[in-house]
């Protein structure tokens, strides 16, 4: 009898574990496929939406009739003008102002006088200033135009500042880029269709590059860097015939 009992209760027990089995099942497959729905969700390429962007307003220059150069065509974009005619003198907006340690002082020296002393310069990100004259002279005269614009570029946050200090090394100056009109193009601040002026005879090279680019004088620089506009006489064109070599 003893036996039979024993028999039944190990009957009795395994038979209850089966039904707690039995009854944790569901459970376990909800959780199994819980987990499962987790990893697909994981492992699935989510769509990004693309940020919406404001409706771009036409220029004002999109309703020109008049057959126009490309210096024209420039230059009536930078003064909000539908056309233009050689010989007006028109207001335009600067893009980029451009000068080194030969005019930089003198126009340092204007924009201070004209807009005092604590004025700040029209938009620190389009005043590109780069010392490529005198920087491997020793007379002291000279030193001291690079020092004027180091002070100047601190004064005024100047982004593109493109400086030399070690002339013994020439790895060591990253941001020293040689000559202004090459740096100019290959620091991206050459750009079709913008104005480019810079306190250098040789700044009309970068209208290589689909831009107008002219020198100005240190007067016209220093109004230039406090206001971002330049009174410019929309220049006559010619039209050259090249005829043999």
């Amino acid at each position: 009898m003893a036996s039979i009992s024993a028999a039944a209760k190990a009957t009795s027990a395994a038979f209850a574990h089966k039904k707690e089995l039995a009854a944790a099942a569901p459970q376990q497959q909800r959780l199994s496929a819980g987990a499962s729905s987790r990893r697909a969700r994981a492992g699935r390429v989510r769509a990004v939406a693309t940020p919406t962007r404001a409706p771009r307003s036409p220029a004002s220059t999109g309703s020109v009739k008049s057959p126009m150069t490309t210096t024209e065509k420039i230059l009536a974009r930078a003064s909000e003008r539908a056309s233009l005619e050689p010989g007006e003198n028109v207001w335009v907006d600067v893009d980029v102002l451009m000068t080194h340690d030969v005019c930089g002082p003198g126009t340092i020296g204007i924009f201070k006088q004209e807009f005092g002393e604590d004025a700040k310069v029209w938009d620190r990100e389009k005043v590109v200033i780069i010392p490529d004259h005198y920087i491997f002279t020793s007379d002291e005269r000279a030193n001291r135009n690079v020092d004027i614009l180091r002070d100047f570029c601190e004064e005024q946050k100047i982004k593109y500042f493109y400086d030399i200090k070690d002339l013994s090394d020439f790895r060591a100056n990253p941001d020293y880029k040689g000559v202004c009109h090459i740096a100019l193009a290959q620091e991206g601040h050459c750009r079709p269709g913008e104005v480019l002026l810079g306190t250098d005879s040789h700044t009309c090279n970068a209208g290589a590059f689909g831009q107008f680019a002219t020198g100005i004088g240190n007067t016209d620089a220093g109004f230039v860097m406090g206001t971002g506009k330049a009174l410019l006489k929309v220049c006559k064109h010619v039209k050259l015939l090249p005829d043999g070599i």
